[in-house]
């Protein structure tokens, strides 16, 4: 198999990689990439029932926001922790780690629109845009053999970072609704600022997505030229000759 190129231009990149590489060259050697991969699963089923929790109080965010922080260290860690050893394992690898991060990010959209924090339209507005981006990345990741983890300096780690500071947020002042400033949705009420910034990402995100579709199309042409034309056949045979 080709070895699969990343672009990982990651806004917390510069903070999160060196990070990630001490933390890996520190780990004890009983600890693998399975079982970081599986600790992120188990973040995201934290997280998506701190979501679900939050609907009786909204200290369960706490629970949420500890999930987050679980499922960041062992999705982010795993691929790191197989680098550093040279264990990578390519194929099964590359399933395992996008099989369960397209599984957390599901549940975890999914769990924050049935929370307070924000309506199931607005959340099921961002997993699309997810799944967009997934989808995309998996069809680059084809046709290219580049594995793209982020759009304009945004990626998972991002989207984790922003529900973590919204868990805080909340916590501490309660549900931001913005029915001073936005007028309510007809059916849905008042828009919270999570709604906000959902659709301001989504919009933003689908933008990204739209520029690099364009620019890989243009690149993909000039790599792939199409073939030249056949050279027509000319029978050069006179009546006499049938």
């Amino acid at each position: 198999m080709k070895r699969m190129q990343r672009v990982n231009d990651s806004f917390l990149g510069p903070i999160e990689r060196p990070a990630l590489a001490w933390i890996a060259a520190r780990l004890p050697a009983g600890i693998v990439p399975d079982q970081l991969t599986a600790f992120g699963v188990v973040g995201g089923l934290i997280t998506a029932a701190g979501f679900l929790l939050s609907r009786s109080s909204l200290t369960w965010l706490w629970l949420a926001s500890v999930g987050l922080v679980i499922n960041w260290f062992g999705d982010s860690l795993d691929g790191t922790l197989a680098r550093v050893r040279g264990i990578e394992r390519p194929r099964y690898g590359f399933f395992i780690d996008h099989a369960s991060d397209l599984f957390c990010q599901i549940i975890t959209f999914l769990t924050l629109g049935v929370s307070p924090l924000a309506h199931f339209g607005a959340a099921c507005l961002g997993l699309i845009t997810f799944l967009l981006a997934f989808v995309y990345s998996m069809i680059i990741a084809h046709a290219r053999a580049t594995m793209r983890v982020t759009y304009f300096y945004f990626g998972p780690t991002e989207i984790r970072a922003l529900l973590l500071l919204g868990n805080v947020l909340t916590i501490a002042v309660g549900v931001v609704d913005l029915q001073d400033w936005l007028p309510a949705v007809p059916g849905v009420g008042a828009i919270t600022i999570h709604d906000l910034f959902i659709a301001l990402l989504s919009l933003a995100g689908l933008t990204a997505i739209g520029t690099a579709a364009v620019g890989d199309a243009r690149a993909l042409a000039a790599e792939d030229p199409p073939p030249a034309p056949a050279t027509q056949f000319v029978d050069s045979r006179t009546p006499s000759d049938d």
